[in-house]
């Protein structure tokens, strides 16, 4: 089978390539047909590789969103059969640890990143265990099903926000995971959102950030404080939701949030940096963190993309496995908002 593979330990290192078809090992397991993997801002760190990802397994199938069709079942699966259209979660967890046992897989104490640590779902065929599967709704594309893993990042990051109707909310980062973080405030309530990119980011995801309704500022270009005043609204914000795992984009953020407000990140920073903390307190911000997604914010996302209340899809463009490595190069260049990779 074809799969996308990381090969050596510098920039790039990727290659298409033939891989042996992966087999079912326990009576748990599923394998799948993949039809469409997404690339997501790890698979992008392998490819470039900073210092902060020696950690990567070499040689290593790449790739932890994905969706496919069951083409076989191990005698103890229960939940799905040969021709449902499935997705994945990204975190190989446990499952007997403290944390998994109350339901808090995303920070399993064992848990392992599929497509780095393990073999992952760039490729033909992936095996899979069942628990770490879901089904896709009819009405969604394969593409919608890959990239709905990204999206259960920024469920599982409001779920811990607070945002009431008439907010005023601004989202650093026009990726997809700050894309669908716009969305979902926009759900919650909030009357102004910002999304919020740089220059580098006009020639495409800030265009579709205005398509999808919301306003945005190129943060190397304009002050925020000038285009809240443009609007009509003061210079401090209700919620900033942090998706770029940029130090300064953190540091921009806390700076316009009211007394109180808080600050919600997504994003993973690869480099320390010194945060004010003096500042944070005295203002009371409050702080949530949040890292990937557990079991439910997986079944929400999907139920939210099949209901249309979520859209994905306008962000994605697809690839054939072939132009595997092009895909990175452009999603590296950002010339795309969410490189897809499809299988025949």
């Amino acid at each position: 089978m074809l799969a996308i593979v990381k090969t050596s330990r510098q920039y790039g290192g990727v290659e298409v390539k033939e891989a042996e078809k992966p087999k079912i090992k326990t009576a748990e397991q599923v394998l799948v047909k993949v039809k469409s993997a997404a690339i997501c801002g790890s698979d992008i760190h392998a490819y470039e590789y900073p210092p902060s990802y020696e950690f990567i397994e070499v040689p290593v199938i790449l790739g932890h969103e994905f969706c496919g069709i069951v083409e076989e079942a191990g005698v103890s699966v229960k939940g799905f059969k040969p021709g449902d259209i499935v997705m994945g979660e990204s975190n190989k967890y446990c499952r007997t640890c403290e944390n998994c046992r109350q339901g808090k897989t995303n920070i399993c104490y064992n848990s392992k990143m599929t497509g780095l640590h393990v073999d992952g779902v760039m490729a033909e065929y992936v095996a899979i265990d069942e628990h770490l599967l879901h089904h896709v709704p009819n009405n969604l594309s394969y593409s919608e099903g890959a990239v709905a893993q990204a999206a259960t990042v920024s469920v599982h990051g409001l779920e811990k926000t607070t945002v009431k109707p008439g907010d005023t909310v601004l989202v650093f980062g026009p990726g997809i995971v700050g894309q669908a973080a716009a969305q979902l405030v926009r759900l919650k309530g909030a009357s102004k959102v910002f999304i919020i990119g740089t220059a580098a980011d006009e020639g495409l995801r800030l265009p579709m950030a205005r398509a999808l309704g919301f306003a945005t500022i190129v943060i190397d270009k304009e002050s925020i404080p000038a285009a809240l005043q443009k609007c009509g609204l003061p210079d401090k914000v209700d919620t900033v939701v942090e998706c770029t795992g940029v130090a300064a984009a953190f540091l921009e953020g806390i700076n316009h949030l009211k007394k109180g407000g808080q600050l919600t990140i997504l994003g993973i920073y690869n480099k320390p940096f010194e945060i004010p903390m003096t500042q944070l307190v005295r203002n009371e911000i409050v702080l949530n963190t949040s890292y990937t997604s557990s079991w439910y914010d997986y079944e929400k996302t999907l139920q939210l993309l099949s209901l249309g209340d979520l859209k994905l899809k306008e962000l994605c463009k697809e690839y054939p496995i072939e132009e595997g490595v092009q895909a990175f190069e452009d999603a590296v260049a950002k010339k795309v908002t969410k490189p897809v990779i499809v299988f025949p």
